[in-house]
């Protein structure tokens, strides 16, 4: 039998053969020992936090209900026992040496997060083995967390059968509330990368052909994900190509990072693994603007990985979840975060939406159109369509700014108090205040949504 500790080699393998230790110019306050604390956070009961049915406003075409997606999967009780453990480098740049495994667990998987700044390991044992026992010896500033599960999606959403023409962005309200329409003379996103970690994107969408793919290295198949394909729609789709929408910041680049696997209808499983991986892709990407509509547990890991890349210059936008709750939800409610709540189009809360003074900004939210597989569209409702408009708008102004910090403040300053309910300030009311007013043309708004 191989001794334990040489069972730490295939982790230091992985960082010596991936990404060389990467030195970061600033402040480097977050890539010390991890502070275990944020790991065992209490939290309420998990509900499913994400797209709802819609209803349907007007002669919008047949609709088709998509099958009903079920609560995130409980683990199969022949499955492993897995859990992520995270090896910071000492100031010497080494990994320490003092780990050892249990009996009958081995290192799945693990690489090199320049975000988190530490080596990731997935670890594997036995089904139904407590995660606190599958390292005997864990080494002094380490850290080892539940693999967790974040959902991106929920149980339903109606379809509207594709191809169809330009007027279906009359039915996008959410439009006008940002008040985009009236700010595309000054920007529509040009020039900012908006990273959106979540199921694979249809890019065959006649609405999405822009948008490209990155891999992540647990990926063995990007199965096309109807939730990811709505978050893109909102963000990205193509203006004014005689077909289906618009997105809320059409010139912008999103690059997708599928950290989410599809489940039935709308649904969504994306483990903390994945996610940390995901979240070294979007700042490989040189993304200003990192889309999260997703929401779950509370993790150390992921804590980190947040405040990392807020701490290297991009703004993170995170879904509430839909469970009508205050009880915090991550990542929305970390500091770091932009926690996004969702409205419908006269501003009133969305019952299924949790809130609370951890949700920073409110945002479209009810009866929301956007893009589905097979270039077809639906309605949906739920928080991560309301992450989505904010992304949006962020990266509207961000192109202007030419600073996601920037345009994040700015953003707040025209929102107002947050007891006020901070709903999303109209895009031309943060330029008025930047000193660029909108010109506004006669027929900016779209045809049949009131622009104010």
């Amino acid at each position: 039998m191989i001794p334990r500790p040489l069972q730490l080699l295939p982790i230091v393998a992985a960082c010596l053969l991936g990404t060389p230790f990467v030195a970061f110019a600033g402040d480097e306050s977050l890539c010390g020992p991890f502070a275990l604390g944020a790991a065992t956070q209490a939290v309420g009961p998990l509900g499913e936090p994400g797209i709802l049915a819609g209803n349907v406003p007007g002669d919008a075409g047949p609709i088709v209900p998509l099958p009903v997606s079920d609560a995130v999967d409980a683990p199969d009780a022949e499955e492993p026992s897995e859990a992520i453990l995270a090896l910071p480098k000492d100031a010497s740049g080494n990994l320490p040496s003092d780990l050892e495994l249990a009996p009958e667990t081995r290192v799945a998987a693990s690489y090199w997060s320049p975000v988190v700044c530490a080596t990731v390991a997935r670890i594997a044992g036995p089904p139904g083995t407590p995660i606190e026992q599958l390292v005997t010896v864990l080494p002094e500033g380490s850290a080892l967390v539940p693999n967790d599960v974040y959902a991106s999606a929920a149980a339903e959403v109606e379809t509207l059968d594709g191809p169809a023409p330009d007027p279906y962005a009359s039915l996008q309200y959410g439009l006008a509330v940002t008040g985009v329409r009236e700010a595309r003379m000054i920007s529509t996103g040009e020039g900012v990368t908006v990273a959106l970690l979540d199921s694979a994107p249809e890019t065959e969408h006649r609405d999405l052909s822009a948008a490209r793919i990155q891999a992540i290295e647990s990926s063995t198949e990007m199965e096309i994900g109807v939730h990811g394909t709505l978050m893109a729609g909102v963000i990205n789709a193509i203006e004014d190509n005689g077909f289906g929408i618009a997105g809320v910041s059409p010139g912008a680049e999103v690059v997708s990072i599928p950290v989410c696997r599809p489940t039935a209808g709308a649904g969504g499983r994306c483990t903390i693994y994945d996610l940390l991986q995901g979240l070294d892709r979007a700042w490989d990407a040189e993304a200003q603007i990192v889309n999260l509509s997703l929401s779950g547990p509370p993790n150390v890991l992921l804590e980190r990985g947040v405040a990392r890349l807020e701490e290297l210059g991009a703004v993170v936008v995170a879904a509430a979840g839909n469970e009508g709750t205050q009880d915090r939800r991550y990542p929305a409610a970390y500091p770091s975060v932009i926690g996004v709540g969702a409205v419908d189009r006269e501003g009133r809360l969305f019952a299924s939406s949790n809130r609370g003074s951890w949700v920073e900004l409110m945002a479209p939210g009810v009866d929301v159109l956007s893009t589905v597989p097979g270039s077809a569209f639906a309605f949906g409702n739920g928080t991560s369509l309301a992450a989505a408009h904010v992304t949006g708008s962020l990266a509207v102004l961000t192109s202007v700014t030419g600073d996601p910090k920037r345009a994040r403040g700015e953003l707040f300053r025209a929102a107002g108090p947050r007891d006020s309910g901070r709903a999303i300030p109209r895009v031309c009311d943060v330029f008025a205040r930047l000193e660029r007013p909108c010109e506004v043309a006669p027929d900016a708004a779209a045809p049949g949504v009131a622009s104010d």
